[in-house]
């Protein structure tokens, strides 16, 4: 290796060893309405740093935008935890510059520095980014230039106070990171000023010395005073010695060991997976990849199968010719009060597969149960009631129908939204990640503390939701396919209609499943104007989940029809000329689509990745007969009974926008 790639190869170790580094720019120009800032924040300037002078390389490939175009966050003097917008895109325009497009939040915090941005007080800029690739380019007067072919940037920061213009503006972590700073962290604008008071005034024989964390030559890892270029001038404290440090490291590394192998068998014998957890020990793999897998099995034993394998745990063995000789007004007519003897002996079958439906379900129905193999089969309401002998009727090809569960989402938006688990039986839990692993930084030697993510349960438990339909006597006479499927939509748009209403405002009582709007910890939307939602407070719903990393492509909004109609005749910009309406054509706000429900009260919207909401669903339709309601006209009421249940497997993914949120 030539010594000109030795110095390369050496210092693009130093650089990155360092963490992040940081330039500033300038603010060219801000949108009030949009909440969008202009800035550039990167060129070819030369910048000197502590290893030379660098140039930031513009060419076609040199720079790495996917993290600022992915939503990269935009913060207040790089501090991580004071996120005030995000990055809306970037790119490197034909000047050699870099240029990004960013939107400041609705948060107090973001609301400020819009305000700061416009007044002109807050006008710098600095990028964080790190470096992959240098090239060295020259030699200038003992001082190496360098190119930066390949760096990346993380974030923008809008910044209070720049550095010294001379030793390289805004730039906070340009020297070597202390052992002793906050991990992942860096210094921030006063930190930064105690820092060269200190170093100003700790002078050792005419060099800047710091107090430092480190090892010596001899492997001790000792508080010392060291130089500018990081050489120790003399030791303070030893910490430990090389050989205590050794052993320690081996009792950390057995420690995480043991951690790690007791943290899967116990995952996988809470969760029934111990012949899977035994391999991932013996693979090596870490708690949080078992996590992993059991959380895709469980999702995929449900959520990802198509119903008819979903709901076949519930299925009581009936063959597709006993499916389709089921007819539910023989069994109707057989829980009239006043039934005849033919009408009962007509009804053996429905009878005798009720029974059976109760036993495989725990239940002790009032009437009958409709069997799971009857509700998933396509041709679900359209069967039986022929004059054959044996009561069976051919079912043409265009009466086939959708499964029960297919008819309710046609039906019902939320279901048509939601993630669907049909055909359950008992209760039943599924885990969810609560936390994630904590990373660590360590010494050398070191081993990072075992991290293992937090994970939970959410329960779903039987609830009932009943609805009604009134037969007439005449139509009660019928024994057509269209007559039972007259019946069949009656009920199913009865209970999809309350399955919906209570999935949004359901009170969680001990009868009742939670809805969305009554979950504490959604996001929220405070509107200005009761029923009115601008366009910015909608993209405003987008972001709050956005800001939970919760975003996802399938999202949509939802409200009534009073707000359609205030949507397709309100500009998304009012004060500019040519604005388009906040409705857009495809039906969709905000790029997203839209589903429009009478039973969502007026004013509010809701906004989220709707298959975050699961609905269980356990088999069986319970069909009861109230024979008195309409005895007057001989005509029966049929009441139906379904056992479902609603959660949330992530509060985050969801926002509920009203002028009447907190």
């Amino acid at each position: 290796m030539s010594k000109a790639a030795d110095k390369v190869a050496q210092r693009l170790v130093e650089i990155r060893s360092k963490g992040m580094l940081y330039r500033e720019a300038t603010v060219a120009g801000v949108d009030i309405e949009a909440r969008t800032v202009e800035l550039s924040f990167s060129s070819e300037v030369e910048y000197e740093r502590w290893y030379g002078i660098e140039i930031l390389s513009h060419e076609d490939g040199a720079c790495n935008l996917s993290r600022l175009n992915d939503k990269a966050a935009v913060l207040w003097n790089h501090d991580w935890d004071d996120m005030r917008g995000v990055v809306e895109s970037a790119r490197i325009d034909g000047d050699r510059k870099g240029r990004a497009l960013t939107r400041l939040s609705k948060s107090d915090g973001g609301e400020q520095l819009l305000q700061d941005i416009a007044d002109g007080i807050v006008t710098k800029v600095s990028v964080g980014y790190m470096v992959h690739g240098i090239k060295l380019t020259e030699e200038r007067e003992n001082i190496d230039v360098f190119t930066v072919t390949d760096w990346e940037p993380y974030e923008i920061s809008l910044v209070s106070v720049p550095a010294d213009p001379s030793v390289g503006v805004g730039r906070s972590a340009e020297n070597p990171q202390e052992e002793s700073q906050s991990p992942g962290r860096n210094t921030g604008i006063v930190e930064q000023t105690k820092l060269r008071a200190a170093q100003t005034e700790n002078l050792y024989e005419g060099s800047i010395v710091n107090e430092k964390t480190l090892r010596n030559a001899a492997g001790d890892l000792v508080r010392a005073k060291v130089d500018e270029n990081g050489k120790i001038v003399e030791v303070l404290e030893v910490i430990e010695r090389a050989g205590d440090a050794q052993a320690a490291a081996t009792a950390r590394g057995a420690d995480t060991e043991r951690a790690r192998v007791r943290a899967i068998a116990e995952l996988g014998k809470a969760y029934g997976a111990a012949e899977k957890a035994n391999e991932f020990i013996a693979d090596g793999k870490s708690p949080e990849d078992f996590q992993r897998e059991l959380l895709g099995q469980f999702a995929a034993q449900r959520a990802n199968k198509p119903l008819d394998e979903q709901q076949a745990g519930a299925n009581i063995g009936m063959n597709q010719k006993e499916v389709r000789q089921y007819s539910i007004f023989r069994a109707i007519r057989a829980l009239d009060p006043q039934a005849s003897k033919a009408d009962i002996d007509a009804a053996k079958f429905e009878l005798e597969c009720s029974r059976a439906a109760a036993d495989a379900y725990g239940k002790q129905p009032k009437g009958i149960i409709i069997p799971n193999d009857v509700l998933a089969d396509r041709a679900f309401g359209t069967g039986g009631g022929g004059t054959s002998g044996n009561g069976s009727a051919v079912i043409a090809t265009n009466l086939l129908a959708g499964s029960f569960i297919d008819l309710l989402r046609k039906k019902a938006w939320v279901m048509k939204r939601a993630r669907s688990m049909a055909g359950l039986v008992g209760n039943v839990d599924i885990p969810r990640q609560s936390s994630a692993t904590q990373a660590y930084w360590v010494g050398e030697g070191g081993a990072p503390t075992a991290g293992t993510p937090g994970l939970e349960q959410i329960s779903f438990t039987p609830k009932t939701v009943g609805a009604y339909t009134d037969i007439t006597r005449r139509l009660l006479k019928q024994s057509t396919p269209d007559a039972e499927a007259i019946v069949r939509d009656d009920i199913l748009k009865v209970l999809a209609l309350e399955i919906d209403r209570v999935a949004i405002y359901g009170t969680g009582s001990e009868y009742q499943p939670k809805g969305v709007k009554n979950y504490t910890g959604i996001n929220g939307v405070d509107f200005a104007t009761a029923g009115q939602p601008t366009y910015l407070e909608l993209i405003d719903m987008e972001t709050q989940i956005a800001l939970d990393n919760a975003d996802v492509d399938n999202m949509s909004y939802a409200f009534n029809a009073a707000i359609r109609g205030k949507l397709k005749g309100t500009l998304k910009f009012p004060a500019v000329n040519g604005s388009a309406t906040v409705w857009e054509q495809g039906n969709t706000v905000n790029g997203y689509n839209t589903d429009v429900s009478n039973q969502l009260a007026t004013g509010d919207v809701f906004f989220g990745n709707w298959l975050d909401l699961v609905i269980a669903m356990w088999g069986g339709l319970e069909l009861t007969v109230d024979p008195y309601a309409l005895s007057t006209s001989g005509g029966l009421r049929l009441i139906a009974l379904q056992d479902i249940d609603i959660n949330l497997r992530h509060l985050e993914s969801f926002c509920y926008g009203s002028d009447t949120v907190a």
